[in-house]
């Protein structure tokens, strides 16, 4: 029995009696292609074309394409051409020249016959070389020259020095939460200083009212 692969062709001789009554599945060695072979089928013939016919169509494909290339030849000789009259269209028109106006002719000054001619006219010197005519402007004087800053004194360094202090007092009361949990280990020194502050407003508000009852007194 002769079998032929679907895919690539290959054939195979096997014994009749390998193959069932109800048929089994082969797989091509060549190409690993299963298929269901029916017992006593023959093989499927191959197809072959006609030589005649092949002759004939190998004949239209030359054909075919000696008639491209000469289309090509024909396009590519009559470009050259062609590519003069259109470049005259593809131009656009000259700009229309506005007319020229004629320029008005400068006419003479009429000249007074009473006057004398220039050249004996003489002319005075408003101002003589020997008068002292004062400036007009007044020159620019050079700019001094900024003095130096005077140092600062015993007393301003102490009072420079207070307030610098007095600042960083007031930034540790106001963010003394932040301090404390950025800085766990002072704690107790901020909850402290905290406590100070807070007593000693309390102390100064006590004194300012009992002063304010104090002169409300006399002004009763």
């Amino acid at each position: 029995m002769r079998l032929l692969c679907p895919k690539c062709d290959a054939e195979y001789e096997i014994p009749d009696d390998v193959i069932p009554a109800e048929g089994r599945d082969v797989q091509c060695s060549g190409c690993q292609e299963t298929w269901f072979v029916p017992a006593n089928t023959p093989p499927p013939e191959r197809t072959t074309i006609d030589p005649k016919v092949s002759s004939i169509l190998q004949q239209e494909v030359q054909r075919e394409m000696e008639a491209r290339k000469a289309e090509k030849r024909v396009a590519h000789d009559t470009e050259p051409e062609q590519a003069p009259a259109t470049r005259g269209l593809d131009r656009p028109p000259p700009p229309a020249t506005p007319p020229v106006e004629p320029r008005p002719q400068p006419t003479a000054a009429p000249t007074s016959k009473n006057l004398p001619p220039i050249d004996t006219v003489k002319i005075s010197s408003l101002v003589s070389a020997t008068d002292d005519a004062a400036p007009l402007t007044k020159p620019v004087m050079p700019s001094k020259a900024p003095e130096e800053v005077a140092p600062l004194d015993s007393r301003q360094r102490g009072t420079v020095a207070a307030f610098l202090i007095l600042a960083v007092l007031t930034a540790i009361y106001i963010f003394a939460p932040q301090i404390t949990e950025n800085f766990p280990s002072q704690t107790d020194r901020i909850n402290a200083y905290v406590f100070w502050v807070d007593d000693m407003r309390q102390w100064l508000q006590h004194g300012l009212q009992a002063i304010l009852d104090y002169r409300m007194t006399f002004s009763l």
